[in-house]
């Protein structure tokens, strides 16, 4: 069965996963090196967005925020990076951005410059040039020596000063355990009705079917109560039939146990329809 979700109308909402991808890219673009050659990473992302596409967010921007930031830390990890702080991710308003639309400001926290600056040499004045008179001829009397008193001035007493204020630098964070398994890597999947409506698919089991107490609630007579369930496991999402009475099909195919779900996958519960997207 051929599928293909329709695009969006309402042009106000931007899709996660390419937020996702934006905050990959700036990281890319604004590593620096300090002054010791390490390759340090920015640590503080201000994304921002338009009102209408802020708007969409707003129920899972807690969330997303969360997920962004687990995303970051283990982008950041993976390519060797440094931070000098915590990473954090936060969203703004800008309403001079189109729909659809987003920017990405970054922020290197905590550089310290180990050297302090040279302090200019002192400026050197040349010799006075000694005065040339006409009267060469009339020789002068020489100056008779002026004794001066025996006498030295003490030293002045030593003045006690307080010992220097040395602060220590603070140690750079350095990433070298991998996280746990967050929705980090799956923090841009998601379960797609064909109306357009995102499921986001994390780390935690997803629940389908036709009871009010699923995650994804189903109005198919031909869904069971408790159908299926979306499930994270070795970096994967997979989804389980729960012993359904029509079963669970992927790409008109019916699972037997629990399926490894990949970018694309038809997801099909009774004459319901949904699309898998992953990052």
């Amino acid at each position: 069965m051929a599928f293909r979700l329709p695009r969006r109308t309402n042009p106000s909402t931007i899709r996660p996963l390419e937020i996702g991808r934006r905050l990959l890219r700036a990281i890319d673009d604004n590593v620096d090196i300090d002054i010791k050659g390490r390759r340090v990473s920015p640590d503080n992302f201000t994304i921002a967005l338009s009102e209408p596409d802020r708007a969409s967010l707003a129920n899972e921007e807690s969330a997303l925020l969360e997920e962004l930031t687990a995303a970051a830390i283990w982008y950041i990890r993976d390519e060797g990076l440094n931070v000098l702080t915590a990473v954090k991710v936060a969203f703004t308003t800008d309403e001079s951005l189109d729909t659809g639309r987003l920017s990405i400001t970054t922020v290197i926290s905590g550089q310290q410059i180990d050297e302090e600056p040279i302090p200019p040499e002192p400026a050197v004045e040349p010799p006075a040039e000694p005065e040339v008179t006409d009267d060469l001829a009339t020789p002068k009397p020489p100056v008779e020596p002026v004794e001066v008193p025996d006498t030295e001035t003490p030293p002045a007493p030593p003045v006690d000063l307080p010992p220097p204020v040395v602060t220590t630098a603070p140690e750079p964070l350095f990433i070298k355990d991998p996280p746990e398994p967050t929705p980090a890597r799956a923090a841009i999947g998601a379960i797609v009705q064909r109306d357009g409506t995102r499921h986001p698919a994390g780390n935690l089991t997803l629940k389908m079917g036709r009871s009010t107490d699923n995650d994804i609630r189903i109005s198919d007579e031909q869904a069971s109560r408790h159908h299926a369930e979306i499930r994270y496991d070795h970096q994967r999402h997979r989804i389980v039939d729960l012993n359904s009475t029509n079963g669970t099909l992927v790409n008109d195919n019916r699972i037997t146990s629990a399926h490894a779900l990949s970018h694309g996958d038809i997801i099909t519960i009774g004459t319901t329809e949904f699309r898998y997207e992953s990052s």
